[in-house]
């Protein structure tokens, strides 16, 4: 089918190159013709207008027709005059007439129709494409919040190997406090904006809805030091919800591990020390609280 498609759009010319083609090609029937004295010569020059039209269509068939139609009026006419008929010549010029103003328009009719078939099939194929490409983004998306999910995760573990990576898990602290008091809309806006937040400091393609509440960061070829960097001015500024006048600040408990990656055994293994090193994080800040 690919094939098929390429070869007609190899022949769609501009006009300039269609007229020039097809008026070779009859003019090269017609000198092979009469040079060899073929007594039925409108049976060869039919066969190159058909051609001319089935490869170009009316730019080419009309040109072929119009060449046909002059050789056929020389052809029949007294002494080649081109104006001078026998009553029976004058017929067969009228047949051959017509003979040629049909199979030319047939064929480059079928031609059109041919043409305008493979123009719908394209605009169907690239609608298929971008409806393929629209459901693909889907299921490697996060619904609520747009960043990749876990399926995406699984997929981009080959383009992590051989690099060295800082994984990052970020998880909203008292969520669940959050959503009891002020109900799971005002959550769901709290992982929207920590995940924007998230994907304007490290970029979209590198921020993970992890599960509920936890985030997962795998950002490679970027020091630790820089991450932190970024990942301090991110907590400086981290986002708000207004809930009907009440403010709700994110805060978050981090872990995160710095690493050359292998393959993808030793990437999980860096997402479980993330992960550790979080729930540690977390433990040291509830037990902050406490003393105080």
């Amino acid at each position: 089918m690919e094939k098929r498609k390429n070869t007609l759009l190899l022949l769609q010319f501009g006009l300039p190159k269609k007229i020039l083609i097809s008026a070779v090609i009859m003019l090269a029937l017609i000198a092979l013709v009469y040079f060899l004295h073929i007594p039925n010569p409108n049976m060869i020059l039919i066969a190159g207008l058909v051609l001319c039209s089935a490869l170009f269509g009316y730019g080419g068939g009309i040109v072929a027709a119009v060449i046909m139609l002059f050789y056929t009026l020389f052809f029949f006419s007294t002494d080649h005059s081109f104006f001078q008929f026998t009553d029976e010549n004058l017929r067969k010029v009228g047949v051959s007439l017509v003979g040629i103003a049909a199979d030319m328009l047939f064929v480059c009719a079928l031609k059109q129709a041919e043409v305008q078939a493979f123009r719908e099939v394209d605009e169907l194929t690239e609608k298929l494409r971008q409806e393929n490409e629209h459901l693909q983004r889907i299921s490697l998306t996060d619904a609520l919040t747009g960043l990749c999910n876990r399926l995406a995760l699984r997929q981009d573990y080959p383009s992590y190997c051989h690099h060295e990576v800082t994984v990052m898990m970020l998880d909203l602290d008292r969520f669940k406090a959050i959503n009891d008091t002020y109900g799971h809309d005002t959550g769901d806006q709290l992982l929207k904006v920590t995940a924007r937040l998230l994907a304007d400091t490290f970029g979209w393609q590198y921020c993970y809805r992890y599960g509920g509440d936890e985030f997962l960061m795998i950002v490679p070829d970027l020091s630790e030091e820089v991450f932190r960097e970024k990942l301090d001015h991110m907590l400086q500024v981290s986002p708000e919800v207004d809930i009907g006048g009440t403010k709700i600040r994110g805060e978050y408990s981090v872990g995160l591990v710095h690493d050359l990656v292998d393959d993808d055994d030793k990437l999980r293994s860096l997402f479980s020390i993330a992960d550790e090193r979080m729930y540690q994080y977390k433990r040291r800040q509830a037990a902050a609280i406490d003393d105080t």
